[in-house]
């Protein structure tokens, strides 16, 4: 895999590019000979200092942000109207006050790669990968956690630190949404994350060779997510229940979707085709589909022995299998700190070891 410890000006330029201020360049500093030396000067990597974004819906000042060609069960229109979309620094209080966050480092930035599918397996091996990567969480002795007072150190993101000069690499994100559908009462959405860190998450894809019948993109995502508030609201627009809000304290998600023995598939069904749980296919819409397929290994029906330690025949079968429920980098986790509903704690919740064995996952029309 190439290495993401990027520092080119190939790096400055997609700044720019990208419209981040120029005022950035001022903070530059020289990088030490031991910094050059990690220098590869492989894929691209983004890092994005002083950032900021806020959009929204705002028709008194000419912004446009709605979501629309959607319709509900009973034929009538809905329209999504983003009243506010952003990401900011710790501190930017739901978007009110944006205050500025770096995102990426230049020892550890965002990275856009091509790596090698022999490195994966599976069917991506002998294939070029399109990655796209969050910073990578490193040894614990190198980290910080991710969560603030947490013992997971592995994260690379830091909070502001005057005394260091650091303007901060974790985010305030979040949206607030307006659903206008049919003649129903509009409906206000809500969801804010404080503080929040990315590290370690990626999505790789490949495509399918020329004698595949599945020609379909396939790929893994890791999706990393911690974030010591994340809170969700729902309510009658201009209603007083939006005061009434669920938050999930100290979250954390670890989730893993697609490995060398399943990949994702992802493609878009044709029009007048759906498929069924059964395999038909019977007309429909066309629809987004994400599929992970039942695990299933080409040595099978080589049996497992009644003692469950060894194959009958030779150990081929067991080693598969084995690999596949042992193997942490397959498993997901979702650990929240406290529930909150409506200000009344709920206590903890946690999911550990989780396995995706079969997931299929298609889009409906509203119709």
């Amino acid at each position: 895999m190439a290495d993401r410890n990027l520092k080119t000006s190939m790096s400055l330029m997609m700044l720019w590019l990208a419209g981040v201020p120029s005022a950035w360049a001022s903070g530059m500093e020289p990088m030490s000979n031991r910094e050059m030396a990690d220098v590869r000067g492989q894929g691209v990597g983004i890092v994005m200092e002083d950032f900021r974004f806020a959009h929204g819906h705002d028709p008194d000042n000419n912004q446009t942000f709605r979501l629309s060609g959607i319709t509900n069960q009973a034929g009538e229109d809905v329209e999504v109207l983003v009243d506010q979309l952003y990401i900011g620094g710790a501190g930017s209080q739901r978007g009110e006050s944006l205050q500025t966050v770096n995102l990426g480092r230049l020892t550890n930035p965002f990275g856009i790669d091509l790596v090698d599918g022999d490195g994966i397996g599976g069917d991506a091996a002998g294939k070029a990968v399109f990655e796209y990567a969050a910073p990578e969480k490193v040894a614990q002795a190198e980290g910080v956690a991710c969560l603030p007072g947490g013992a997971d150190t592995g994260c690379v993101s830091r909070a502001p630190n005057a005394d260091q000069n650091i303007r901060g690499e974790r985010m305030d994100l979040g949206f607030e949404t307006t659903v206008h559908s049919g003649t129903a009462v509009a409906k206000s959405v809500n969801i804010h994350a404080e503080k929040a860190v990315v590290d370690g998450s990626y999505i790789q894809l490949w495509g399918a060779t020329s004698d595949d019948s599945r020609q379909q993109l396939r790929g893994r995502i890791q999706t990393n997510f911690y974030t010591p508030s994340l809170t969700v609201s729902a309510c009658e627009q201009g209603g007083t229940s939006c005061n009434t809000e669920i938050a999930f304290n100290d979250f954390m998600m670890e989730l893993a979707l697609g490995n060398e023995h399943q990949p994702l598939f992802m493609g878009v069904l044709g029009v007048g085709q759906e498929v069924m749980t059964d395999g038909e296919v019977v007309a429909g819409p066309g629809n987004f589909r994400l599929e992970l397929k039942a695990i299933n290994d080409a040595r099978s029906p080589d049996p497992i022995n009644e003692a469950g330690d060894s194959s009958s025949d030779d150990n081929a079968t067991y080693d598969f299998y084995s690999d596949y429920y042992t193997n942490d980098e397959y498993r997901s986790d979702i650990e929240v700190g406290s529930l909150e509903v409506g200000g009344q704690d709920m206590g903890s919740t946690r999911m550990k070891g989780m396995l995706f064995q079969k997931l299929d996952v298609t889009t409906r029309s509203l119709d």
